[in-house]
């Protein structure tokens, strides 16, 4: 087992949504052909975020060392205990007198999910002689499709494209068990009963109800042995890694969470991801409302007991309104949290790639530099994909760029124009192509690992800069959304022709760059400005559930507070 573990937690339907498309991401990197593997360089520890475990069959299983909290009703197919420990035995009924059976309808699985079942049903035949010899590596994924026959029925999501399925799913996905491809651990999901899923009647829509709910006894006991359970098989955990819903009754959730983690491993790093959707019902003054004020209550737990906190959206404003929305040169998304979460899953796979490598590289390496002077939230860029056709080289991009970023902020609010105080880039997928003719300060370059220190250096030489190059790309294959523009080819480059109708991209190169950047003034300005402007005592579930209008003119004041960690010192006052 890995000496550098973490336990991740997903806290929020939203987050959920993130954190599935990250361990599909994962999951579809991961080579499970002994020969194969050994012929691949490994550059990624998969055991940091994932535990190897076995069934009550003794067989081997490689699932996500994971809590994932949610409402009652989020789940559509997936079993909350999940299918790994399944015994097939029917419960013997004592009772000799008449019984009266009521069978609910199950759901039903859309056709990608009926399509991993199939395979699993077609390989469960060889998996005996699978888990004797199973070594997961990085890279690609070796796991063969079962091609279907002409004379199956083909379902209106589903094509058929050279042997491989090819699925869209934007109509098919409701909840993100949808598109859930890998095995979850039977100790990984914790509902929260109190509360229905979509439930307008009793909604689970501010700070308050989240903190309620994560107080019941039974609710808190369940959370707290379950975190317990994962940190306890860990040889040396590192740390968390916190994705947490920041709009709605999750961040009170989150707020429990964190609180505990800081009361009994305090020792421990927690990089803490807070999400809002970038498509929310926003019709009335009371919503706007409750967005503000649940993001307020949130941030100021999240970065109070976090070790590090990153505000994540695709929308680049988040209070008065919602918008505007990200834009990237080669996607066309949908705002469908299937769509947008993609985005932010690709992100936050590769900008974790440094302390998830098998480099001795730790989760407090990252956030011991981000957290200094106070500076505990960060922002977070990416290029998805990066901007390299199938003849140029990762040099021609950067001089193509001459003074703009590379890359998009994902942080609302914040445009990181600035010069950041410290900054971790990644770059991967790109093919080591050697520049023709490298003039000028990349004269010497011969590597894209030296051109990007070179870029670094160059362009933003006050701040601390630290550089990662892998050669593994993202994996975008199924069930990732078909978002890429038609002149990105299979490999994720930039090509003249375009892909054919039904075929998708199976791997982009991805850059990203994690700040600890002045611009984060903006965003905390903003909030701190538009969340006083409400009367708390005007918003009375928020005082119902506990809240009191001194505690929350102390969380206005913190807000403040952490602004001036980013402003000059002339602006400071």
């Amino acid at each position: 087992m890995s000496s550098r573990e973490i336990v991740s937690l997903q806290i929020g339907h939203y987050s959920n949504f993130v954190g599935t498309h990250w361990w599909n991401i994962q999951e579809s990197s991961f080579l499970y052909s002994p020969s194969k593997a050994q012929q691949k360089e490994k550059e990624v520890d998969h055991d940091v975020l994932w535990r190897e475990g076995s069934t009550l069959k003794n067989e081997v299983t490689f699932t996500p060392r994971l809590v994932a909290v949610d409402l009652k009703g989020s789940l559509n197919t997936l079993k909350q205990e999940g299918i790994l420990y399944e015994t097939n035995q029917q419960e013997d009924i004592k009772w000799r007198g008449d019984i009266t059976l009521h069978q609910s309808s199950p759901a039903t699985k859309n056709a990608y999910l009926s399509e991993l079942e199939k395979e699993e049903q077609a390989l469960s035949g060889e998996k005996g002689k699978m888990t004797d010899s199973l070594e997961v590596k990085d890279d690609e994924d070796m796991k063969e499709t079962s091609s279907r026959s002409g004379k199956e029925e083909q379902h209106w999501d589903s094509h058929v494209v050279f042997g491989k399925p090819f699925h869209i799913l934007d109509d098919a996905v409701k909840v993100w068990s949808d598109y859930l491809r890998v095995h979850l651990h039977p100790k990984t999901i914790q509902i929260i009963e109190e509360y229905h899923h979509l439930n307008t009647l009793h909604p689970f829509d501010i700070y308050g109800a989240g903190l309620k709910a994560a107080e019941d006894f039974e609710t808190k006991m369940a959370l707290e042995d379950k975190i317990h359970y994962f940190c306890e098989e860990c040889d040396n955990l590192q740390g968390f890694h916190v994705l947490v819903d920041t709009h709605d009754g999750f961040g009170g959730v989150g707020a429990q969470i964190l609180q505990h983690i800081a009361d009994e491993y305090s020792s421990k790093s927690v990089m803490t991801f807070g999400f809002t959707p970038s498509s929310l019902p926003d019709d009335t003054p009371v919503k706007r409302a409750n967005r503000i004020l649940n993001s307020a209550l949130s941030y100021q737990k999240c970065f109070s007991q976090s070790s590090l906190f990153f505000p994540l959206s695709l929308a680049n404003s988040l209070w008065k309104t919602l918008g505007d929305f990200a834009e990237f040169p080669h996607l066309d998304y949908k705002l469908l949290d299937y769509h947008t979460s993609a985005i932010l899953a690709a992100t936050l796979d590769t900008a974790s790639l440094p302390y998830r490598t098998v480099n001795p590289i730790h989760l407090c390496d990252i956030t011991n530099n981000f957290q200094t002077l106070g500076k505990k939230i960060g922002s977070l860029s990416t290029t998805l994909p990066i901007h390299i056709d199938t003849e140029s080289n990762f040099l021609d991009m950067v001089q193509d760029c001459g003074d703009r970023r590379p890359w998009l902020s994902l942080t609302p609010h914040c445009t990181n124009l600035s010069t950041p105080f410290m900054q971790s880039v990644v770059v991967r997928g790109l093919p080591e192509r050697t520049p023709k003719s490298p003039r000028g300060i990349y004269s010497s370059c011969r590597s894209v690992n030296d051109i990007l220190q070179v870029y670094l250096t160059e362009n933003f030489n006050s701040c601390l800069n630290a550089g990662s190059i892998l050669k593994s790309p993202c994996h975008v294959g199924m069930p990732f959304p078909h978002i890429f523009r038609k002149n990105v080819n299979k490999s994720g480059f930039i090509s003249t022709t375009e892909r054919p109708r039904f075929q998708g991209v199976d791997t982009v190169p991805v850059m990203t760059s994690m700040q600890s950047s002045p611009d984060t003034a903006q965003l905390l300005s903003t909030l701190y400005t538009e969340a006083k402007k409400l009367n708390i005592r005007k918003h009375t579930r928020y005082l119902e559930t506990g809240l009191e209008e001194d505690e929350y003119q102390e969380i206005l004041q913190d807000i403040a507070d952490l602004q001036k960690c980013y402003l000059p010192k002339c602006d400071m006052g």
